[in-house]
């Protein structure tokens, strides 16, 4: 052994010892270094996630960086707002995903190949296209405004126009009217002095006539006179007259009651006995007078002529036609018609529409209420003109229907038929008795003619 032993053993030692330790820290160090790799090939792996390397280095990445560090923000804080402001922008929800924001485009769109700008070029393009469409339809308006007013200011002239040719006419008519009124008034007073002398010569008529038949029946009077006396002075009075029984039985009726002031007079024969306005008598002073000339059926004239102007149920008003200047008729005096027969019974037809009731409306109801009447009377209705018909009554003429309508139905073209056949049968009923010269009369003309009058 030898002095520089310890040392060594003790340089050993420290060697030992430091290799040791140096072992150890390399371990831990070697630890370390393998967890600090195990976490960077972490973080690439996610940074891989985030961002490849190639992609790094692209002109739109390098812009959005950037822009990114413009801001101070990271380049997903950039990218995310920026995507929050598109959705905003494109469809006012920030927070849709890309998949909902293509949903609402082919929804809106149509289409899920046509670019959300497209989309808004296109409807601008048929925007603009409405647009110049709504300017030309504005001004086709325009151009028709300007019709229209030019239009309405043509009829204003034609009203204006119209107006005033109005207003002329009714000047006119004012002057017509006037001139009308002032004709009217000299027709009236021209009718009034026509009819003044209208109702002079009737007068004079009736007073000339009255005369000539008084100045006929004088002479008549004084031709029955002399033929009495020139068969008294060839003895043929007593031998030529007629028996009391055969001059009575000629006699129709007496004179009841004379009233000289109305030259009228009452007789003892009415409704009952068949009687008719209108029908004369001759007047006699008795039965004896009645006598027929050469026993012909023409009778000698008595003293006056009477003529039925109202009929009662037992009696009649007659006026004087004719009487005999110094030989007035009398009460007690006899009348006689030798072609009036109160037996004979009357044959009437009655067809229309009557008004009996005179409330203003004519019915064929009421042409039984006309019908008893007549019966009433002693007349006979019958159903159709024939060779003893003596008055055909008519009522009121029924209105032509209108035709109806071809596909009108079977009722109103069956009542069209009826009232057609109504007006047709009134037509021929007419005809035939004017044809056989057959009175025909109304309900006014029968009532009077009968003497039955509404009470």
């Amino acid at each position: 052994r030898t002095s520089a032993g310890p040392a060594i053993t003790i340089t050993i030692t420290i060697f030992g010892i430091l290799w040791l330790v140096a072992t150890i820290a390399g371990v831990y160090f070697y630890s370390k270094m393998d967890k600090a790799n195990g976490e960077l090939r972490n973080l690439r792996a996610k940074y891989e996630e985030i961002i490849k390397d190639n992609e790094r280095e692209a002109d739109n990445v390098r812009a959005s960086i950037n822009a990114a560090r413009a801001e101070r923000k990271s380049l997903v804080d950039h990218l995310m707002t920026t995507n929050r402001e598109l959705n905003d922008l494109a469809a006012g929800n920030p927070d849709l995903s890309l998949e909902q924001l293509r949903g609402r485009v082919t929804e809106l769109t149509g289409s899920d190949s046509e670019a959300l700008t497209q989309t808004i070029a296109r409807l601008q393009g048929l925007l603009k296209s409405r647009d110049a469409e709504l300017a030309s339809a504005r001004e086709r308006l325009g151009r028709l405004q300007a019709d229209v007013d030019a239009e309405m200011q043509r009829i204003a002239t034609i009203e204006e126009a119209v107006q005033r040719t109005a207003d002329e006419a009714n000047d006119r008519v004012g002057d017509y009217r006037r001139g009308v009124d002032d004709l009217r008034a000299r027709v009236v007073g021209f009718e009034t002095r026509v009819q003044r002398e209208v109702e002079d010569d009737r007068s004079r008529f009736q007073d000339e006539t009255r005369e000539r038949d008084d100045r006929i029946a004088d002479l008549n009077q004084q031709i029955l006179v002399l033929r009495d006396q020139v068969r008294r002075l060839r003895g043929e009075g007593v031998s030529n007259r007629v028996t009391p029984l055969d001059e009575f039985a000629l006699v129709d009726g007496e004179i009841a009651a004379v009233q000289p002031a109305g030259n009228t007079v009452v007789i003892t024969r009415g409704r009952k006995d068949k009687l008719v306005i209108g029908m004369t008598f001759s007047v006699y002073g008795s039965t004896s007078e009645i006598r027929s000339i050469n026993g012909a059926d023409e009778y000698r004239p008595g003293k006056a002529v009477i003529e039925v102007i109202g009929i009662d149920e037992s009696s009649a008003r007659c006026r004087v036609v004719r009487s005999s200047r110094g030989n007035p008729v009398i009460v007690g005096d006899v009348i006689a018609n030798p072609v009036y027969d109160p037996d004979k019974t009357y044959n009437f037809v009655v067809f229309g529409n009557f008004d009996i009731n005179r409330d203003g409306v004519a019915t064929p109801y009421e042409r039984d209420a006309l019908v008893a009447i007549i019966e009433r009377w002693g007349g006979e209705v019958i159903d159709d003109i024939s060779g003893d018909l003596d008055f055909l009554v008519l009522g009121r003429r029924p209105v032509e229907p209108l035709q109806p309508a071809p596909n009108a139905p079977r009722s109103i073209y069956d009542e069209y038929l009826r009232l057609k056949n109504r007006v047709d049968r009134y037509e021929e009923l007419f005809d035939s008795a004017s044809a056989s010269s057959i009175p025909v009369l109304n309900e006014n003309r029968l009532r009077t003619l009968i003497g039955e009058f509404p009470r």
